[in-house]
């Protein structure tokens, strides 16, 4: 085994760090926190310190100093996790959006007005809209037109 064999051998941590080595500081320290809150291991553990808070806090009566600073620890996280969670879906429907738009650049027959669409104006979107509830009638029409003719044909001939 050489030392290419090595590296490929993914470690998470070092997966973590390829997939955000090109983000900026801040991003990779919210994609971080992002990744390893979402694992089941951290729900267990907060719901176990939880437990062990009201087990404790019951038998010492809950002291005030203990509401209070569980009061503004739990704020603070909620606080946090929502700016984690919106910094980092941010970041991944953008880069989505940028995948769809090069899916519609390359399928012949796409409608190229449709890529950057999350961009234009709200007329504009609302405008492609009613075109596509359009085409969507004309297709569920033609479909019903297709599909009662078919069903009239095996009909007949199943009378000859």
């Amino acid at each position: 085994m050489d030392d290419r064999d090595v590296e490929e051998t993914p470690v998470p941590r070092r997966h973590i760090s390829r997939r955000t080595a090109q983000l900026p500081l801040v991003s990779k320290v919210l994609y971080r926190i992002d990744h390893y809150s979402s694992m089941p291991v951290v729900a267990i553990s907060g719901v176990a310190l939880l437990m062990v808070f009201l087990v404790v806090g019951g038998f010492l009566g809950f002291p005030n100093q203990w509401v209070v600073g569980f009061e503004v620890t739990v704020a603070a996280l909620t606080l946090m996790m929502v700016f984690t969670i919106q910094h980092t879906q941010s970041r991944e429907q953008a880069a989505t959006q940028r995948k769809l738009d090069e899916l519609l650049r390359a399928v012949p027959g796409a409608a190229a007005s449709l890529m950057m669409l999350e961009e234009a104006p709200k007329e504009t979107i609302l405008e492609v809209e009613d075109e596509q509830r359009e085409v969507r009638s004309e297709s569920i029409e033609t479909d019903e037109d297709e599909s009662t003719g078919n069903a009239a044909t095996p009909e007949a001939g199943s009378e000859q």
